[in-house]
């Protein structure tokens, strides 16, 4: 029973660890709109393991330590990449209202 309990627990590991490296190279393919439904993915599995109150043997614990690593590393370049975005769009709107107030 408690074997398959862990491998329960690494199958899902390796579940988050894959949903978030695609998450990471969508991220920076710039391919936003894919990301919605592996982020829905990934959220459902950490809640099924939190609902089963698992206990982490050391090496799942540097799994779970480096996917969320990884995954903070993903949340700044998101941010990172609206940001840039945002900037353009504000650059943009200025362009357009100083065009426009020369009407």
């Amino acid at each position: 029973m408690n074997d398959r309990v862990s491998q329960s627990i690494k199958s899902q590991l390796d579940k988050l660890e894959k949903i978030s490296n695609q998450i990471s190279l969508l991220i920076s393919a710039g391919e936003y709109g894919k990301i919605n439904h592996l982020d829905k993915m990934r959220k459902k599995i950490i809640n099924d393991m939190s609902s089963c109150n698992y206990s982490f043997e050391n090496e799942n614990k540097n799994s779970v330590l480096k996917l969320i690593s990884q995954n903070q590393q993903i949340i700044s370049e998101f941010k990172k990449s609206q940001k840039s975005s945002l900037d353009k769009i504000s650059r943009n709107k200025k362009c357009t209202q100083a065009y426009l107030a020369t009407f």
